[in-house]
């Protein structure tokens, strides 16, 4: 009987040794590293919520950022690796400090529709989902947990971003160019293509006729039928060769010298420019002017708000990053 409560004493001391060694190991950070190492995840870099951050993770974050940007690259600087680095450590605990956030299921519903419009069929969305290793469910879960991040991050900077009526004012003082409009004009053409390697042959037939086009409208007959029934601008021939509002540095400057000296309603003849071929119509012209300060202040506050926000962010960042449990320097 005491050879049995001996043995089952040995067998407790043992276990609880054992557990005790597995916490100290799990909290080594030379241990975590070397592990690291031998998992063919590269150095321990950081050490955040009890999750740790390998050079494995940051290489992917690095992949990924160049996908969605559409980069091809072989490698990033470090100073790219150090500000990924800060995100990641800085995204895990936003992450973990979102987890009380409420979010409704409507809005993690549109989340997912979002994300489903973009591809053309079911059959698409759900190869996409294979090949990413992904389920519908596990899609749910990353974007109600990407929503409660946002939502988080939103409550937790929104009080940086009110943007005063003086601030605007003196944004608009000290960026005056920035509000000046030059003169705009708004014109139809009727067109023919012509441009440099174009035969000479056809530049003659072309020139031909625009000629005769240029008869018939002087004859009375519709801007817009013409246009409809022979110009060779795709974009505009079925909406009267309308080329919208435009300012000079748009257009080439043969057009815009012929279209200044027409009153509008009025049709040009025939001139040629380094695309071809036009006849032009203006419609209307707005003399260039200095914006007032009513009519910019709504964009003046928006891009204020945007500044304040991306430095907000960028605070947060740094703030979140420098309460990692363990950083190794790059």
């Amino acid at each position: 009987m005491k050879r049995c409560a001996a043995v089952w004493t040995a067998i407790g001391m043992a276990v609880v040794a054992g557990v005790a060694c597995a916490c100290i190991a799990t909290h080594s950070i030379a241990l975590r590293d070397k592990l690291g190492m031998i998992c063919g995840r590269g150095h321990l870099l950081a050490l955040v919520c009890d999750r740790e951050v390998y050079q494995a993770d940051i290489d992917r974050s690095l992949r990924e950022f160049d996908y969605l940007r559409e980069i091809e690259r072989s490698g990033a600087s470090e100073i790219e690796r150090k500000a990924a680095v800060t995100n990641l450590i800085a995204n895990t605990i936003a992450v973990r400090r979102a987890s009380a956030e409420e979010i409704s299921r409507a809005k993690v519903e549109r989340e997912v529709a979002l994300l489903r419009s973009q591809f053309p069929s079911d059959k698409t969305w759900w190869q996409a989902l294979n090949q990413s290793g992904l389920s519908a469910r596990s899609v749910w879960c990353m974007l109600k947990r990407d929503l409660r991040s946002r939502e988080w991050i939103s409550n937790r900077i929104a009080n940086q971003l009110a943007v005063t009526e003086m601030e605007c004012r003196d944004f608009y003082e000290s960026h005056l160019p920035d509000f000046f409009v030059s003169e705009r004009i708004h014109a139809s053409h009727l067109f023919l293509a012509a441009p440099p390697e174009t035969a000479p042959k056809t530049i003659q037939e072309k020139q031909s006729a625009i000629q005769e086009l240029s008869v018939r409208l002087a004859a009375g007959e519709d801007f817009n039928a013409v246009v409809a029934q022979n110009s060779e601008d795709e974009a505009t021939k079925l909406r009267g060769g309308d080329l919208g509002w435009f300012t000079a540095n748009r257009m080439p400057p043969d057009f815009i010298a012929a279209a200044m000296k027409l009153h509008p309603g009025e049709v040009s003849q025939p001139l040629q420019t380094r695309l071809g071929f036009h006849i032009a119509k203006l419609i209307e012209t707005q003399p260039a002017r200095q914006r007032s300060f009513d009519e910019v202040r709504g964009d003046i506050a928006i891009e204020l708000a945007n500044q304040k926000r991306a430095t907000a962010m960028q605070k947060l960042i740094v703030d979140l990053a420098g309460e990692a449990a363990y950083r190794r320097p790059l």
